[in-house]
Parts: structure tokens; sequence; C-alpha cells
């Protein structure tokens, strides 16, 4: 019988287990694949990297029910909340409101004063 062999490749540290979990999920993504830890972790030993499972899992439970676009393009990727829908439901009075000039504010600039700094400068 044909023994399994151990895998001896370090375990990556957790600034690269946190990069190429990031960068395996984007992956799933572009395919349009479910984010999950198995096939995370099906990535990473297709790249030759081995992390601690722990990581797999914490990516698989942070995406889930996530939609990764929205998230890559800065929204917070769930559903849209009630008061989105309602803002979009405002009156039209306050939409034609012409817009107020904007006030110029000018400062006033103060002459800089000599402080004496008690000879240490000198």
């Amino acid at each position: 019988m044909a023994r399994a062999q151990k895998d001896t490749r370090p375990i990556a540290d957790q600034n690269t287990s946190e990069a190429a979990c990031t960068y395996a999920a984007l992956i799933l993504y572009e395919d349009n694949q479910e984010i999950n830890a198995a096939k995370l972790a099906q990535i990473l030993k297709a790249a030759n990297l081995r992390v601690e499972p722990i990581w797999t899992k914490v990516f698989e439970k942070a995406l889930k029910g996530k939609r990764v676009g929205d998230l890559l393009h800065g929204s917070s990727g769930s559903a849209p909340t009630a008061q989105a829908t309602t803002n979009t439901a405002a009156p039209t009075t306050q939409q034609a409101k012409a817009p107020e000039p904007v006030k110029e504010v000018k400062k006033v600039e103060e002459p800089e004063e000599d402080v004496d700094m008690g000879g240490l400068f000198d």
C-alpha cells in the first residue's frame, strides 16, 4: 500500500496567508464560483502554498452572502437598506430648489510676531 506523503512545505506567515486567500477569493469571484474554504484551499494547494486552515475558513465566513464585486467597487456588499430606497422617493420640491450661491470667505492674514525665545537661537 502506498502511504500518503506528509506535507513538508512550511506554513506561510500571516501576511502571505492573508494575501494568498485574498487572491484565491478573487480568482473564484472572476470564475463566478462560490467562495468556500474547500475551493480556497484547492487554489492555494495548486499555487504550492500552505496556509493555516483557519485562514480559508475566515475568508469563507467573511465573504459568505457578500457580493464581492460590490466590495471591490466600494459599497458594503450587502443588500440595499431601506434608507437608500426612501431617499430615492424624496419629494421633488427639494430637488427643484435652486442652489444657494457660495459665499467666499477670505482669510485675513495676521502679521507674524517676533517671540522672544530667551536667546536660544541667538
